[in-house]
C-alpha cells in the first residue's frame, strides 16, 4: 500500500473511532479539549519559544518575559479605550487572585498609551496584576497582534501553549481548569 493509501486507511480508522466514541480524542490530549473548546483557544501544535522582551511597568521598572521562566504566563495585549478589554479585565483579576500564590503570572501589556492614562485605569478597576507599557507597539508586533484583546498562554519552559483573540470570561470555571492544567502539566 502506498503512502496515500496508508494515510487514507488511518484517516478512515480515526473517523470510525470518532463515530463510535466521540470523546476518544479528548482523553488523548490529557483532558484539555473541554476548556480549549469552551474558551475558543487556538492551540500551538508545534513548540514555539515565546519571544522575549523587556518593557517598563507602571513604576518604571524593567520587566523581562524571561524573568518569569518557571511560571505559567498569561500574556495579554490591550488598551484602555478597547470596549472588549474593559469587559475582560475584571475576570482577569479574578483569575489572577485565584492563582497568584502559585507559579502563575498575568502580564497585561498596554499598547501605545501613556503611563498616567493606564495608571488611572488600573486604579479605577482595582487591578493588582502587573501592567507593562508597550509605548511603541514593538512587542505587540513580535506577537503578531492585529486586534485586541489578544492573549497568549506560555508554559513554564517558555513555549507558547495557546492563544485567544478577543475577550473571554477568564474568571469562569473553564479558565481556572486551563490554568490548573498548565500548572499540573508543566510539572512533568
Amino acid at each position: 500500500m502506498g503512502k496515500k493509501g496508508i494515510n487514507f486507511h488511518l484517516f478512515s480508522i480515526a473517523l470510525v473511532l470518532l463515530f463510535l466514541n466521540p470523546y476518544i480524542f479528548k482523553e488523548r490530549v490529557h483532558g484539555e479539549t473541554h476548556f480549549m473548546e469552551s474558551l475558543s483557544l487556538i492551540r500551538f501544535d508545534e513548540k514555539v519559544k515565546a519571544q522575549n522582551f523587556a518593557l517598563e511597568d507602571l513604576n518604571g521598572n524593567k520587566v523581562r518575559l524571561e524573568d518569569y521562566r518557571g511560571k505559567v504566563i498569561f500574556l495579554n495585549f490591550w488598551t484602555t479605550w478597547c470596549p472588549a478589554c474593559l469587559v475582560e479585565m475584571p475576570s482577569m483579576e479574578k483569575l489572577y487572585r485565584g492563582f497568584k500564590n502559585k507559579d502563575f503570572i498575568i502580564l497585561a501589556v498596554d499598547m501605545q498609551e501613556d503611563s498616567e492614562t493606564v495608571r488611572k485605569f488600573k486604579a479605577k478597576f482595582k487591578l493588582s496584576f502587573p501592567i507593562l507599557l508597550d509605548t511603541d507597539g514593538v512587542v505587540a508586533s513580535y506577537y503578531g497582534v492585529k486586534a485586541i484583546p489578544a492573549t497568549y498562554f506560555i508554559d513554564r519552559m517558555g513555549y507558547l501553549y495557546a492563544a485567544a483573540m478577543g475577550a473571554r470570561d477568564w474568571g469562569g470555571e473553564d479558565a481556572f481548569l486551563l490554568i490548573k492544567h498548565l500548572l499540573d502539566d508543566s510539572k512533568n
